[in-house]
Order: C-alpha cells, then structure tokens, then sequence
C-alpha cells in the first residue's frame, strides 16, 4: 500500500517549483498557479493508513470533501494561468 503514488510525487515536484518561483523570482501569480496545481494533486491522491480493531492495517478512503477542494485547486490553476496569459497579452500589446 504506497502512499506515495506518482501523483503525490508530480504534485510534490509542482508545490516546489511554486514555492522556488515565489521565493526566487518574486512572481506571486506564477507561484499561485503552481502551488494551486500541486497541492490539488497532492489532496487528490494522498492516502492515509489506520488500524481496525483486530489490528490489521487498511487503506482510508478518500473523503468527498477532499476530493471537491483538490478539484476546486486544480480549476484555480488553469484559471490563474488563463488570467496570466491574459495579463502577459496586455502587456505585450503596450508595449512598442
């Protein structure tokens, strides 16, 4: 029973390179974007592990609730994204 799956770790990898950009390069909207991306794939996959009351280990499942908020974050990525391009677009065209 992994927990971490390939999608925790792409969404580990993406929340790292959100923060990078944030702490580095000082873009917040770039850094919201990736940091939304990663952690929506991080709640959507992570899974954790409990002990019934014969004291053999099982997998919980993923509550709802979860599953609303990782795909909320993941909309606000391609969202945030749509408004960088946008806001890139504005710039570009002023510009001579």
């Amino acid at each position: 029973m992994p927990k971490f799956t390939p999608k925790v770790i792409i969404g580990l990898f993406f929340s790292a390179v959100g923060l990078a950009t944030l702490l580095l390069l000082r873009q917040p909207l770039t850094a919201a974007a990736w940091l939304s991306f990663g952690n929506g794939l991080v709640l959507m996959d992570l899974k954790f592990t409990g002990t019934d009351a014969k004291g053999k280990i099982f997998l919980k499942p993923v509550p709802a609730i979860r599953l609303y908020v990782a795909a909320f974050l993941i909309l606000l990525a391609v969202l945030l994204l749509a408004l960088q391009m946008y806001l890139d677009f504005q710039k570009s065209d002023a510009a001579p």
